[in-house]
C-alpha cells in the first residue's frame, strides 16, 4: 500500500499532540517509532497542521511532474486554485509553458455531480450525505458503517471531471491540482498526477520559476457553472439549490463525528452537506495559511465574476451522458475487544477501578478504555498513561531509597517526615525528637565525615546533606564507615607492631654482632701473636 503521510521519528518527541488531534487514532506509538496506520487513516491532514516539531508531513510526487513536463498532457484545477494563488492566470500560463494542452477547471465535474445529487434527492426519502469530500467518504465507510446507506453513491467532482476530460480531449495523460491530501488516494489509479497547490509551489521555488514574469491565461473552455462555489461552506447546497429548510452543512471532522454521534434516522428529506476541513476546500490541509477564510472566500467570488464574463461554452450545452455512480463500500476497521481483555490492560497500569481512569487524554486518547484497546491492538504502549507512568517511576524511586544500604532521614519544619528501612533498623530506639538532633548536628557540623555515639558505641559515618527543591524538606543521607575506621585502626596497630618488632630485632642483632665483633678481635690478635713469635724463631734460625 502506497504511504501518503510519512513520520519523520527524528523530530518526534512523543507528545502526542497529532494522536490527541487524530479523530480516529490512526497513529501508532511503538517502540520508539511513530507511524501512520495507513489502513485506519482518513488523511484528514491533521496530524501535518498540528504537529510543532514537524515530524508529520505528505508524500511529495514532484518528481513525475519533472517526468511528464514537455509532453501534452490534461491539468484539472480545484475551484479553490483560484483563491490559493495571488496570480492564478499567470500560473495557468506557466501550465502550459511545461507542456499543459488543456487546463481545465475541476468545476465542470461539480456541476455534473450537482445534477445527479439533484436526481438522486429528489428519489431519497430521509438523509442525503453529500460525497464531494474525501475524507467524509473514507470517514463513514470506515468508522460509521451503519450510515453509509446515506451517502450519496455518486463520485467526486474530480473523478466526474476526469471522465469529462477524456471524452472531451482525449487520451492524454491528466493531472490534478487541489488543496487536498485524500485526493491523493482517492484520485489514485484515476489521474496519472496529483499535486497539492502546496507542491505546485515548491516546484517554483525548486526550479527558480517566477511565475509573476508569465503573461495571464484564462482557463480553457467549456466552463463551469455554479460548481465554482464547492470550495466553500455551503457551496454543495448552493450549487444545488436547495432551500434553506432542506439542507445542512457542517464542516470540520469533529463537528462531523459529534452529528454522526448523535445521529438518528428520519423520514424527511434532509440534504446534508458536509467537509472535513474547517473553513471547507479553502482550508484544505494544502493550502496556504497566511491567508483569512474570508480573503480566499472573497477571491472566490472575485475570480468567478471575472470567468462567469468570458465568452464559450458551458458544460450545460454538451449532451455527453456519464456514468457517476459509484459503490459505497462500508469496510469497518473498528476491533471489538472482551470486557474481561480491557480490564486485563487497565488493571496493568494501575487501573484497578473506574476511579482510576482519570480519561485526561494525556496519552491522546479520549478514554482509558480507548487506551487499553490501542494497547491490545498493538499500536499503543502502556507507558503512554503518564499516571501508569509515574507511579511506575515512583515506585522504583521508593523502592531504590527504601533499599539502599545507608541512612536516610527527611526533615521539614522540625519533624522527622521520612525515615528509610536502614535508619528504621539504625534508630529503632531513638525518638523523633533524638534523631532531628542527630541530623541537624550532621547538617551543621561542616564535615564529611563525622563520629557519632550511638547507646555507647562510637561510630563513624560520611554525611551527605542538602535541600530538596520547591521547600519540600532536609536530606540526610549518612553512610556507615566504622567498618572503614575499625579497619585502619587495626592496621594502624599492625603497622606498629610490626615497627616494634623490627626494632627488637635489629637491636639483638647489633648486640650479635658486637659479640662476634669481639670474638673476631680475640682471635685476630691471638693469631698475630703466635705469628709474630713464629716470625721471630725463623728469623733467630
Amino acid at each position: 500500500m502506497s504511504e501518503y503521510i510519512l513520520s519523520n521519528n527524528a523530530n518526534c518527541q512523543y507528545c502526542y499532540k497529532c494522536l490527541r488531534n487524530c479523530q480516529v487514532k490512526s497513529i501508532s506509538f511503538s517502540s520508539g517509532k511513530s507511524q501512520i496506520i495507513e489502513d485506519e487513516c482518513i488523511l484528514c491532514g491533521e496530524c501535518i497542521d498540528i504537529c510543532p516539531q514537524g515530524a508529520k508531513n505528505y508524500r511529495r510526487d514532484l518528481k513525475k511532474l519533472k517526468e511528464i513536463s514537455g509532453n501534452s498532457f490534461l491539468v484539472s484545477i480545484a475551484p479553490s486554485f483560484f483563491a490559493h494563488f495571488d496570480s492564478p492566470f499567470k500560473v495557468i500560463d506557466f501550465l502550459k509553458s511545461i507542456g499543459a494542452a488543456v487546463v481545465s477547471e475541476t468545476a465542470i465535474g461539480a456541476d455534473l455531480v450537482s445534477e445527479q445529487y439533484e436526481k438522486r434527492f429528489q428519489r431519497s426519502k430521509g438523509p442525503f450525505i453529500t460525497s464531494a469530500c474525501p475524507v467524509v467518504v473514507d470517514y463513514v465507510e470506515m468508522y460509521y458503517p451503519e450510515l453509509s446507506l446515506y451517502l450519496a453513491p455518486i463520485v467526486s467532482p474530480a473523478v466526474a471531471h476526469h471522465k469529462f476530460l477524456k471524452r472531451h480531449f482525449g487520451e492524454f495523460p491528466t493531472v490534478f491540482l487541489g488543496p487536498c491530501i485524500a485526493k491523493k488516494r482517492e484520485l489514485e489509479g484515476v489521474f496519472d498526477l496529483v499535486l497539492t497547490f502546496e507542491e505546485l509551489e515548491e516546484f517554483f521555488k525548486a526550479e527558480k520559476v517566477d511565475v509573476e514574469k508569465f503573461p495571464e491565461r484564462f482557463p480553457d473552455p467549456p466552463f463551469p457553472e455554479e460548481g465554482r462555489f464547492y470550495p466553500m461552506n455551503n457551496g454543495i447546497n448552493h450549487s444545488v439549490n436547495k432551500e434553506f429548510g432542506q439542507c445542512l452543512s457542517i464542516e470540520g471532522i469533529r463537528n462531523i463525528s459529534w452529528f454522526f454521534e448523535n445521529f438518528t434516522s428520519f423520514d424527511e428529506k434532509l440534504f446534508i452537506e458536509l467537509s472535513a476541513c474547517y473553513g471547507s476546500c479553502l482550508e484544505g490541509p494544502a493550502t496556504r495559511k497566511d491567508l483569512s477564510v474570508l480573503e480566499k472566500r472573497r477571491r472566490i467570488f472575485q475570480y468567478k465574476k471575472v470567468l462567469d464574463e468570458l465568452e464559450g461554452k458551458r458544460i450545460s450545452s454538451y449532451p455527453y451522458e456519464f456514468d457517476l455512480k459509484r459503490e459505497i463500500k462500508p469496510r469497518p476497521v473498528k476491533i471489538q475487544y472482551s470486557e474481561a481483555e480491557i480490564q486485563e490492560v487497565l488493571l496493568s497500569i494501575g487501573k484497578s477501578d473506574s476511579s482510576k481512569e482519570l480519561n485526561c487524554g494525556a496519552c491522546g486518547y479520549n478514554t482509558c478504555r480507548e487506551k487499553a484497546a490501542a494497547v491490545l491492538q498493538g499500536k499503543a504502549e502502556k507507558e503512554m498513561c503518564i499516571t501508569y507512568l509515574i507511579d511506575k517511576v515512583s515506585s522504583v524511586s521508593n523502592l531504590v531509597v527504601e533499599e539502599t544500604p545507608n541512612i536516610i532521614l527527611i526533615h521539614k519544619n522540625d519533624q522527622i517526615v521520612y525515615r528509610n528501612r536502614v535508619a528504621r533498623n539504625y534508630f529503632k530506639n531513638f525518638s523523633d525528637d533524638n534523631l532531628l538532633e542527630i541530623a541537624k548536628r550532621c547538617e551543621n557540623s561542616g564535615e564529611n565525615i563525622i563520629d557519632l555515639s550511638l547507646e555507647g558505641k562510637n561510630q563513624r559515618f560520611f554525611v551527605k546533606a542538602f535541600e530538596l527543591p520547591e521547600d519540600s524538606g532536609n536530606v540526610v543521607i549518612l553512610v556507615d564507615m566504622t567498618k572503614e575506621k575499625e579497619q585502619e585502626e587495626r592496621i594502624k596497630m599492625l603497622k606498629k607492631e610490626s615497627l616494634e618488632k623490627i626494632e627488637d630485632v635489629l637491636s639483638r642483632q647489633m648486640v650479635l654482632a658486637q659479640e662476634i665483633a669481639g670474638l673476631l678481635g680475640e682471635s685476630i690478635a691471638e693469631a698475630k701473636s703466635r705469628f709474630m713469635d713464629f716470625r721471630k724463631f725463623m728469623e733467630d734460625k
